[in-house]
């Protein structure tokens, strides 16, 4: 088991960014009806399936550093730290502005934070602002910086756009083809950020208590994009995520049933004592799955996916901070996230408001 404690580390403050042009199912339906009734699909599949009625969407040349910042810059003023108090900063999305530089260096740079601090880039798909938390959080509990930045901007506009051309110009696409497809037209834009301190210049900030993770790469081919993606590539390149949904489901709940008993163990929670469960914001079917295999009270969900989509590596951290004010937590309560990504990667989070 891949188990972590922190005794000191404490999130701080949240920061969110979100498109102000929206698209809904219906609207990305209508744009592929010929595609439907070649296929004989009932018009309102993609929402039916997936639950997600509307999404985001940036323009295509939107930069993902350019809305991060946005997210960050709203993080940081919501901590009261400044800039230079800030040790490290991760971009932690699978959309980025160029294969280099690192897109944490442009929100760096735009953020005014000195010289003297540790700046990169972490992807791994969905899970990628997990894992940011889990490595700058090691950095504070050894002492190593004080405070520290996670954000992640995505803009997958292109990949959606990309996908429905795709499927209006194969002529011989089938119904198992289309599946594999349709999960990608559930992606959604949007950034957060968030930032982490140490204990001791805390403002009050709720304590990131660990966490456990596994992989489970045996199922990496279920989800595949093909190559990296920047939004500095142009116009030539057209990206294209296929899933294979079902099996993925199935891995995803059997592996978040192996990873929950090492939860439990590491933090010392049972399911009882859990508050809140923010479960990975993908779609009805996966969150479903996953409470059944748990044994978790669906009751303490929390989703956004109708609303947002699929934010890629934004969705699960967006979750917790819209859903730490909408659903009032508590000082004192626990708050379980349950973030998995492709590959197949699973990590389990606690927090204690």
């Amino acid at each position: 088991m891949i188990s972590f404690r922190f005794e000191h580390v404490r999130l701080e403050s949240f920061g969110l960014n979100f498109p102000d042009s929206l698209l809904s199912s219906q609207e990305i339906e209508e744009r592929i009806a010929p595609v439907y009734e070649r296929l004989r699909i009932p018009t309102g599949t993609l929402e039916r399936v997936s639950g997600v009625a509307t999404r985001g969407m940036w323009s295509t040349d939107v930069t993902p550093s350019s809305m991060a910042t946005v997210a960050a810059r709203q993080a940081l003023e919501r901590s009261g730290f400044r800039p230079d108090q800030i040790g490290a900063l991760f971009n932690c999305s699978v959309s980025r502005d160029f294969f280099e530089p690192a897109t944490a260096c442009l929100v760096h740079h735009n953020l005014g934070i000195p010289e003297e601090s540790l700046v990169l880039d972490i992807t791994n798909a969905c899970i990628g602002f997990s894992d940011g938390m889990i490595m700058l959080s090691h950095l504070i509990e050894a002492g190593t910086v004080k405070a520290g930045i996670i954000c992640s901007g995505e803009n997958i506009s292109k990949v959606v756009h990309t996908t429905c051309s795709q499927l209006l110009g194969d002529t011989n696409i089938t119904r198992e083809k289309i599946l594999q497809m349709l999960p990608t037209l559930t992606l959604g834009c949007g950034a957060v950020a968030a930032v982490l301190c140490h204990d001791s210049i805390s403002n009050g900030g709720h304590k990131f208590v660990g966490g456990v993770a596994r992989s489970a790469s045996q199922h990496h081919q279920l989800c595949i994009g093909n190559g990296d993606f920047s939004v500095g590539q142009g116009e030539e390149i057209a990206p294209i995520m296929t899933s294979d949904a079902a099996q993925l489901m199935i891995a995803a709940a059997k592996l978040g049933g192996r990873a929950f008993p090492d939860v439990t163990a590491a933090l010392g929670w049972s399911k009882d004592h859990v508050d809140h469960v923010f479960c990975h914001q993908v779609g009805r079917q996966v969150n479903e799955a996953f409470y059944t295999e748990m044994g978790l009270d669906f009751d303490k969900d929390f989703a956004i996916y109708n609303r947002y989509g699929n934010m890629v590596s934004a969705a699960l951290p967006a979750a917790l901070a819209i859903g730490a004010e909408e659903k009032n937590i508590q000082p004192g309560e626990k708050v379980l996230l349950t973030a998995f990504g492709s590959g197949l990667n699973t990590r389990f989070l606690g927090f204690e408001w």
